[in-house]
């Protein structure tokens, strides 16, 4: 099963992050990075970042925290106080998709807020 979970990073309003079971193409202008488990996405524009990460069961299993509605939502709160100020994005485009990137399959994991 494929897994998609979307975040859209505005300053101005809150759009809760998504989770579901549907294949994503990265929309035009997106940067894209795919492995054998895991593709991710972003698009940066001065005010809104969107990124889009789709994966399948292995990368669920060493990656539990991509499931978990309470580890993407501290994630999705913690990168829009980090990458935006006054409402404009404020870090480079090189720099927000790294913070963005999700660690491969073979990296442990470490969920936000977990015990």
């Amino acid at each position: 099963m494929t897994r998609r979970v979307r975040f859209v990073l505005d300053p101005e309003r809150h759009v809760a992050p998504t989770l579901d079971e549907l294949p994503d193409d990265p929309p035009p202008g997106a940067v894209a990075r795919a492995d054998e488990h895991l593709t991710q996405w972003v698009l940066v524009s001065p005010t809104r970042i969107d990124a889009g990460y789709t994966f399948d069961e292995d990368y669920a299993r060493a990656h539990p925290e991509a499931l978990d509605a309470r580890h993407l939502a501290l994630l999705h709160a913690l990168l829009v106080f980090k990458l935006f100020d006054d409402g404009d994005v404020i870090v480079p485009p090189q720099q927000v998709e790294a913070a963005l990137r999700w660690p491969a399959i073979d990296r442990p994991r470490r969920a936000l807020g977990g015990a």
